[in-house]
């Protein structure tokens, strides 16, 4: 439950009041009054104070007002994130921002900074990125800083909201609470306005209803705050506060008064024109209607609060086609200008040709005139056109990093269930007292413990598609060579790896195939061995190739007719990784047991760098 996008709804108060001269012209005011407008809109209807935020940034460019374009930049900033169009969001914020400190304005400063942060915090609810959640942080400190050089004490409460949600998305719930009471003094000391009061009580009562199930103290609290919001027409907030009221009286068991607060929720909801919030009056209301025993309405409001989601979704991907076709569209017209550029330059060399007579030099001048004014009309519209592709270039840099990210944090979570597993592993095998059943978890313990080291090197780099053979064969023998009860102090090992970073297609079935030979070796090679040794190669073979090499100084193989454990599930298991890469593994005898898996030459995109030869040996 994360109900606190109404914020956004208050923040141009300030910043409009320093707009507001004596004797301003006639055109500034008029801009003044569709800010206002638009401010007023944006906490009861998001649609329409978009399309007035759009109107405000077009007539402040045409009067070339720059103090009343930063205020259109923010207002339509905050409109889009409520729109959730976050990138569109962020990228009008920061030209507000950039208008606001060549301007000095302190209070627009403020007023953009809790407009990132904001934006930031809701992407990372969206996307689950605690990155993105403590940048959201760092910008409320900035918008806390901005509002301390006024001092203007109503952005000082809203950076000190916006600081406490966040804290409260990052778990740290006392954190919350000293921010929450900050706004609170700022409010009740100084009176700013706009005021936030009934945002920090609606805020504090839903700390303490998540945090100390306190929920008669936390219904009170959000009983200050709707009378507030009804003076500021604020609907957004009325939304939110009648919705956690719903939450809490369920909690109660008071079912029908859950179902009417969560009844006004939803209708707030429906004219906010903001999806996410619709989710979550939906939600509301459907709990409260399960919980009251009146199935027919809880499903129909499940239908509908899934079908929202699944909206949300498309618009999403939506947006993200949109913007692949608005790069392709670039692209294409970059084409069609650069021909249109040698188009012309032909026709200038054509025209200069016709000047062999003296009788037509004067013809000749006027389309050479001509042609000037025209080359000089395409070369303006070549450089608006290459500061478009340059915009966008820039914005795609943007998602390509934020793809890393996402897939680091992928990485990271995959290689934190594996340890789960491992763990679950190690402590179910601490429960057993069947000797095979130990051997047989803990062999597969080891098995995860292999995958969770490629999972960890991938989300440790930043190419999180390739694994560094090297330092994972290194960091496998180290883990199996403790596991087992081994020490290098006398133990010979001698480690060579000559291999590229391989693609996790590759490297996942190969880091198995090692896990289980190098396991065999340590279970059974070194009993009545004096001075143990172990040799691991693995490189490039002379027809582009690769080829892994596991060899022990053990009693060796047993003969083919034998029945001895190395043939055991997890020979099965090598030898189906090796089909699967497209090889066959290779054994003999060799002063030990001697194990060869050589592999077909690699497609290209499964090499990804080169890399130095490392040998290490003990």
């Amino acid at each position: 439950m994360r109900p606190w996008y109404w914020l956004g709804s208050l923040w141009a108060v300030v910043a409009m009041t320093a707009t507001a001269q004596a004797g301003a012209p006639t055109d500034t005011a008029q801009i003044r009054r569709w800010s206002e407008q638009a401010r007023r809109e944006l906490s009861s209807n998001n649609d329409s104070a978009l399309r007035h935020s759009r109107y405000v940034v077009r007539l402040a460019r045409q009067l070339s007002d720059g103090r009343g374009l930063a205020q259109g930049y923010l207002l339509l900033g905050s409109a889009l994130r409520n729109k959730s169009d976050f990138d569109s969001s962020l990228y009008y914020g920061q030209r507000a921002l950039t208008l606001f400190e060549q301007q000095g304005r302190s209070e627009g400063e403020a007023a953009t900074y809790n407009l990132i942060a904001q934006t930031y915090k809701r992407m990372g609810d969206g996307q689950t990125i605690p990155l993105l959640t403590r940048k959201a942080l760092r910008l409320g400190y900035q918008a806390e800083a901005a509002a301390r050089r006024g001092p203007h004490y109503s952005e000082l409460s809203r950076a000190y909201i916006t600081q406490g949600i966040v804290y409260r998305d990052l778990g740290r719930l006392d954190s919350a609470e000293q921010c929450y009471l900050k706004a609170l003094h700022v409010e009740q000391r100084f009176h700013p306005q706009p005021s936030f009061l009934p945002v920090v009580y609606a805020d504090f009562g839903q700390l303490l209803m998540d945090r100390d199930a306190k929920l008669d103290e936390a219904i009170a609290y959000f009983k200050r705050a709707i009378p507030l919001y009804e003076q500021q027409n604020n609907r957004n907030g009325l939304e939110h506060a009648y919705r956690n009221i719903c939450w809490a009286y369920r909690r109660q068991g008071r079912f029908q008064e859950a179902i009417a607060a969560g009844e006004k929720s939803l209708a707030l909801g429906r004219a906010s024109g903001d999806p996410h919030r619709l989710c979550n009056s939906l939600q509301s209301a459907y709990m409260a209607y399960r919980a009251a025993g009146q199935p027919a309405r809880a499903l129909e409001l499940l239908d509908e609060w899934k079908s929202t989601q699944d909206a949300l979704v498309n618009v999403d991907i939506a947006q993200a086609v949109a913007k692949v076709e608005a790069a392709y569209a670039a692209e294409k017209k970059q084409a069609q200008i650069t021909r249109l550029g040698e188009d012309n330059a032909r026709q200038k060399q054509q025209l200069w040709a016709l000047g062999a007579g003296a009788s037509l030099l004067a013809v000749l001048l006027l389309v050479t005139a001509q042609q000037y004014r025209i080359i000089r009309r395409t070369n303006a519209q070549l450089q608006l056109t290459n500061g478009t592709i340059s915009e966008q270039n820039q914005r795609i840099s943007e998602q390509a990093t934020r793809l890393t990210v996402l897939m680091k944090e992928l990485h990271h979570r995959v290689k934190n269930n594996l340890a789960i597993v491992s763990s679950l592993l190690r402590l179910q095998s601490n429960r057993l007292t069947d000797e095979g059943a130990v051997r047989a978890v803990r062999e597969g313990q080891q098995r995860v413990e292999a995958m969770v080291l490629i999972h960890q090197r991938l989300y440790q780099t930043d190419n999180v598609g390739s694994v560094d053979m090297r330092a994972y064969i290194h960091d496998l023998v180290d883990g199996l060579l403790a596991a087992y009860g081994h020490s290098r102090t006398y133990f010979d090992v001698q480690v060579e790896v000559e291999s590229p970073p391989l693609d996790i297609d590759w490297a996942v079935p190969l880091g198995l195939i090692l896990n289980e030979l190098l396991t065999n070796a340590f279970k059974y090679a070194y009993a009545n061995v004096a001075h143990p040794a172990l040799r691991v190669y693995f490189g490039p073979t002379a027809d582009h190739g690769l080829v892994l090499e596991v060899q022990d100084n053990g009693p060796g193989l047993p003969p083919p007719d034998s029945s001895n454990l190395r043939r055991s599930f997890g020979q099965r298991l090598v030898m189906s990784l090796a089909e699967q890469l497209g090889s066959q593994l290779e054994q003999e005898n060799r002063g030990g047991a001697y194990f060869r898996l050589r592999l077909v030459p690699l497609p290209a995109a499964f090499v990804v760098t080169t890399a130095a030869p490392s040998t290490v040996e003990a």
